[in-house]
């Protein structure tokens, strides 16, 4: 299945705080989300203290106050204000509900009801983590995956990109297998630093595994309570997941958490072969990791 991840989905108690640490803080400009027509439109909510986006074409971060009763004032199982999510957009929506059909898996098809062009469905991963896949069906959505697409990085107004999301897994093979036999993908092959760079942890892929090349897509990582202390970090990217946003100057980045008093771990390049990884948190406690390419 050729596919990418279109944004990521970010529950804030505070849009403005959140606002403020992603454009001030991480460097990013602020983008404009495109609605479907009137006729197609669910109870989205909008205003400037109900969500915030950056990017374009509403692919990127998505930044939304949780509502309780979204999903029953839009006739859904799942609730995407909730706890937050990831979006995978896909060549083909019809086979995916197809397989989830046959697995007996519950989801909400909830069409093209948020964003233009883009027809949206919301199911659980083995983990319980929330999962969109969704579509491109008209000019107004985002442009289709080109074929054998895996993640092709897509730079945004100020020289960003989604570069991964981490998710947790109890059982890396269960959530693996939703992603190969379910949504359609492929695993990849992770590319590690040399030696004298790699941090301490388990790479057999019980515990680790990824979707994507080099490194950028999806990841997969079973909990280590112990891997911030094995590595020297304050904080530890195996629990609870995270993802991960490119920049050109992570330095940059590091110098402004400092004057703001923000606290982060600087590793290096410890886990990803060339990628600079530093992590934090946003004022919702959201995970967050801002790296940097060679």
């Amino acid at each position: 299945m050729d596919w990418y991840i279109h944004h990521v989905n970010l529950p804030a108690h505070d849009i403005g705080q959140s606002r403020a640490f992603y454009r001030d803080i991480v460097g990013l400009p602020e983008g404009e989300w495109t609605y479907p027509p009137a006729a197609e439109r669910g109870h989205v909510p909008e205003g400037p203290d109900t969500m915030v986006f950056f990017g374009t074409e509403n692919r990127g971060l998505h930044i939304v106050k949780p509502i309780v009763t979204f999903a029953k004032n839009n006739n859904l199982l799942h609730n995407p204000t909730v706890g937050g999510h990831i979006a995978i957009t896909v060549s083909d929506i019809e086979l995916v509900m197809q397989r989830l059909d046959a697995a007996g898996i519950v989801y909400s098809n909830a069409k093209t009801y948020a964003m233009a062009g883009i027809h949206q469905v919301y199911v659980y991963e083995p983990g319980l983590r929330l999962i969109e896949i969704n579509q491109s069906v008209s000019d107004l959505g985002a442009a289709p995956p080109e074929a054998g697409e895996q993640h092709a990085l897509r730079m945004e107004p100020g020289d960003w990109f989604l570069h991964h999301v981490n998710l947790q897994a109890f059982d890396v093979r269960a959530t693996a297998k939703f992603f190969t036999d379910i949504v359609g993908l492929k695993e990849g092959v992770w590319d590690y630093p040399d030696a004298d760079q790699l941090g301490t942890f388990t790479r057999d892929d019980d515990h680790i595994t990824n979707f994507g090349i080099k490194n950028q897509g999806i990841h997969l990582v079973k909990p280590a309570p112990s891997f911030a202390a094995d590595n020297g970090l304050v904080h530890n990217p195996t629990i609870g997941g995270h993802f991960a946003i490119t920049v050109k100057d992570v330095g940059a980045v590091i110098d402004r958490l400092k004057r703001a008093d923000i606290a982060y771990t600087d590793a290096g390049t410890y886990a990803m072969a060339g990628v600079h990884q530093v992590y934090t948190y946003d004022p919702s406690m959201n995970f967050v990791e801002i790296n940097q390419l060679p």
